[in-house]
């Protein structure tokens, strides 16, 4: 098993960053999950063999009460505190998917 070294979000401008690392962790899926044209524009944008290491989104990572909840894309709807987060499968929580 390798380990790969990269960083978090485009430090430099992404022709030099591809040129120096293999992987970017991208730090947008936490607050957003991305489209499928932004998943595909993403790895066009790329050399074959680029690798990203992709946040969780929060509504699955952490508790509806989290501070971090204040940074969503789209806020969530005061029906579905309690009910997503902490790794859980809620109804609730595939509604939003």
């Amino acid at each position: 098993m390798g380990v790969h070294v990269g960083l978090c979000g485009w430090t430099v401008s992404q022709a030099s960053y591809v040129r120096r690392f293999p992987v970017l962790e991208v730090q947008h899926t936490f607050y957003e999950p991305p489209s499928d044209a932004v998943l595909r524009r993403w790895r066009a944008q790329v050399p074959a063999g680029f690798e990203f290491t992709i946040k969780a989104w929060q509504v699955v990572t952490h508790e509806s009460g989290s501070r971090t909840y204040r940074r969503l894309k789209q806020p969530l709807p005061d029906s579905a505190r309690g009910q997503v987060g902490a790794f859980r499968t809620t109804p609730r929580f595939l509604a939003l998917l």
